[in-house]
């Protein structure tokens, strides 16, 4: 996602829906799909990170640090916090709400100055390459440091648009046994996720039907109008042909037969 695109997204979490975390949340079963639900589940999500943690003070980098939720929360609690963001629009927002550095790269452009004692990826070791993750990761950790990740992955067999997002389990699991880390806690949360894909959903549905709703009114009510409007649609066929594509994406049935979810925490050796 370009910093653009990452900067409108963020306007509309953070101005119309009032969410500050950019992650899926952990529900709670057959929990109602509210918006104040979400923000819950957002929050248990982030708990969920922090339960993994050794206690502070530690010295921890957040990568793909977002807005820096999570930061400000660790920081509050005595952790020595540093961002990563190839995001300059994350630059300010974190300097606001933790006030510690903040290292503006992709992962694998990062050159550590010290090592770490925790290394966190919170939906963002998707967007690393696996082939330079490792060498990066390495250099960035101390002796026993911890890496956590939560994220989600492809499973083997996957096709098509759905898979384009996300590292092969598969590779990820050869990847890591090849690397200089243990994993001492895996669970898949895949389930706990899947209500954030069904309340995006239900947001997509009702602004569907808020349009059809409007086009109608304006073909009832205006001739001109309603061959402008339609125009509109005709020139913009392409992109809300991409869009309909893309609506697989916010499918939690979709997304539960080709992805796994995990919450993991690995060991240096």
């Amino acid at each position: 996602m370009s910093s653009k695109q990452d900067s409108r997204a963020l306007r509309f979490y953070s101005d119309v829906l009032g969410l500050e975390h950019l992650h899926y949340g952990l529900w709670e079963t057959q929990e109602e799909l509210t918006l104040a639900n979400l923000k819950a589940a957002q929050a248990r999500y982030q708990q969920a990170i922090i339960d993994l943690l050794p206690p502070p003070p530690v010295r921890i980098l957040d990568v793909g640090c977002g807005t820096g939720e999570l930061s400000k929360a660790l920081k509050a609690i005595g952790y020595e916090m540093e961002g990563l963001s190839p995001d300059i629009n994350h630059l300010d927002s974190y300097a606001e709400k933790v006030g510690q550095a903040f290292h503006h790269c992709v992962f694998e452009d990062f050159e550590p100055q010290e090592k770490f004692d925790v290394v966190i990826m919170s939906e963002s070791c998707q967007y690393i390459a696996l082939d330079r993750l490792f060498d990066v990761l390495s250099r960035s950790m101390k002796d026993k440091a911890v890496w956590i990740v939560a994220d989600y992955f492809v499973k083997d067999g996957t096709r098509g648009i759905i898979a384009k997002s996300g590292h092969s389990y598969t590779e990820f699991q050869r990847a890591v046994a090849a690397s200089p880390v243990t994993m001492d806690y895996d669970r898949d949360i895949t389930e706990a996720v899947l209500p954030t894909l069904d309340f995006a959903d239900n947001l997509v549905a009702r602004g569907e039907l808020a349009l059809s709703m409007l086009k109608q009114r304006i073909d009832q009510r205006s001739f001109i109008l309603s061959k402008i409007v339609n125009f509109i649609l005709w020139l913009a066929r392409k992109e809300i042909k991409k869009l309909d594509e893309n609506r697989i994406l916010i499918d939690s049935a979709a997304f539960k037969e080709a992805k796994t979810y995990r919450l993991m925490r690995f060991v240096r050796d």
